[in-house]
């Protein structure tokens, strides 16, 4: 078996492993400290299953239904395409366990308080190292940085900046997190895009982290195009599924139905990637 085969091989096994499964739903039980880093200042936490056994360690996030909805929907999307993602899961925060942290987060500067819900968690990954800024891009890393690349030309995200990668390794694998707020930038912008597989006024994709690493050099775009190509409409189904009804909100149709518009013309949109990296 090549090289290429094997890596195929893995892919195909993640994501049937990551969609063999339904949403993991826990409670959190333990709080261990504040994060350093993310805009929205999440909270570690210990978290354990409906029966009380303890399932690991959680970034837990206190978004909006929306902010939920696309971490979800984006951390999903990664898995279809064979990238990366740390595991996500919905975690229930109990009022109770809400009071003893907001007695923390009273000492604060500013003050901040947190409230019981539904709330969106992904599980923690030791070790990692967070992505560098001007980091070279590794040989055995590259595919995985241009299908990354694709990725977030897809989704239109446009925060996976040099200076804020939103990505960790470990090994010679690539991790993507944070698809909040931010992603699927063309649900905010003033006129829909009458060809939004068409990529030539996407001016953040030259912000992109990977794109001054990428460009003129040779692409292989052939996994990220068969799975964009397998991006179908029962696919899409299957992440609705998924959606807590917490974090039920209608920008969810209008995601669909630009990813449907793209994977039709899978082509046209394969070649624009190519066309933005030359």
């Amino acid at each position: 078996m090549s090289d290429d085969d094997r890596y195929t091989l893995a892919i195909l096994l993640d994501r049937l492993i990551a969609f063999a499964k339904m949403l993991t739903r826990l409670i959190a039980t333990q709080f261990i400290r504040i994060m350093t880093s993310g805009r929205t200042a999440p909270l570690l936490c210990g978290c354990a299953d409906q029966n009380g056994r303890h399932d690991g360690e959680f970034v837990v996030k206190f978004l909006s239904a929306k902010g939920a909805l696309f971490e979800l929907v984006g951390s999903r999307l990664a898995t279809h395409f064979g990238i990366l993602v740390p595991e996500p899961a919905a975690i229930q925060i109990e009022q109770d366990f809400a009071d003893v942290v907001n007695e923390r987060l009273r000492q604060q500067t500013p003050p901040r308080k947190i409230g019981a819900g539904l709330k969106f968690g992904s599980r923690v990954i030791n070790p990692m190292t967070t992505w560098l800024v001007e980091r070279m891009i590794p040989e055995a890393m590259f595919r995985d940085a241009t299908n990354i690349f694709a990725f977030d030309a897809l989704i239109q995200n446009p925060d996976r900046r040099v200076e804020n990668p939103n990505l960790f390794t470990q090994g010679d694998s690539i991790y993507v997190y944070d698809h909040e707020e931010t992603s699927f930038s063309f649900l905010v912008a003033v006129s829909r895009a009458d060809e939004p597989w068409n990529l030539e006024r996407e001016a953040y994709l030259d912000r992109h982290v990977f794109y001054s690493r990428l460009r003129a050099k040779e692409i292989d775009l052939v996994d990220f195009g068969q799975s964009l190509k397998g991006l179908t409409p029962e696919v899409l189904q299957t992440i609705r599924e998924e959606v807590p009804k917490e974090w039920a909100h209608e920008d969810l149709t209008r995601i669909e139905g630009h990813l449907v518009e793209v994977q039709k013309r899978a082509e046209k949109f394969l070649e624009q990637i190519r066309r933005r990296l030359a």
